[in-house]
């Protein structure tokens, strides 16, 4: 029978809320709620950053035998337009508090791809077996977007994060 790993945002009190196939939203508050709620602002100068997001898989359902290899890639291509990004980092398996300025480390999010890849279970390795059932499975991802001065107000269209994994 095949795995069934969901994609869980972590809030700020760490708790995990299932986000597979739906929404983040970077947004000036530490929370996971995707409403209209403190969006982030083109500022007047300078850069604005959201809070940071953190994503991790979860194993809902175990695979016969075992999951390995996950790793984290967009398209390659930022389709929010001129003066915003998005960074990524993994951050292993070490919680942190969501934070608001900007992110140290982090690599454009878009620079990830299929073909090159954010590896998603550098500290947390596997191989992910049954006995792993209902629990967080490989590392922490943590992602924040930045808001220049030079960009455009309005709302942005969405973009996709995939995460892949291996499983016999």
């Amino acid at each position: 029978m095949a795995a069934t790993i969901q994609i869980h945002e972590m809030s700020a009190l760490a708790t995990g809320g299932d986000k597979t196939s739906g929404t983040v939203r970077f947004k000036a508050a530490d929370d996971a709620n995707v409403d209209a709620n403190n969006p982030l602002q083109v500022p007047g100068a300078g850069t604005d950053y959201s809070y940071t997001k953190k994503l991790r898989p979860y194993m809902e359902a175990p695979p016969d035998t075992q999951v390995s290899n996950l790793r984290w890639y967009s398209d390659g291509a930022n389709g929010f337009g001129t003066g915003i990004g998005v960074d990524a980092k993994n951050i292993g398996t070490t919680w942190a508090a969501n934070y608001d300025s900007a992110m140290s480390g982090g690599s454009d999010l878009f620079g990830y791809d299929a073909g090159s890849p954010l590896d998603g279970d550098g500290t947390d390795t596997g191989p992910f077996v049954p006995a792993d059932d209902n629990s967080y499975i490989g590392d922490l991802i943590e992602l924040q977007m930045s808001v220049a001065s030079t960009a455009s107000n309005g709302s942005l269209s969405a973009e996709t994060l995939t995460l892949a994994y291996d499983e016999i």
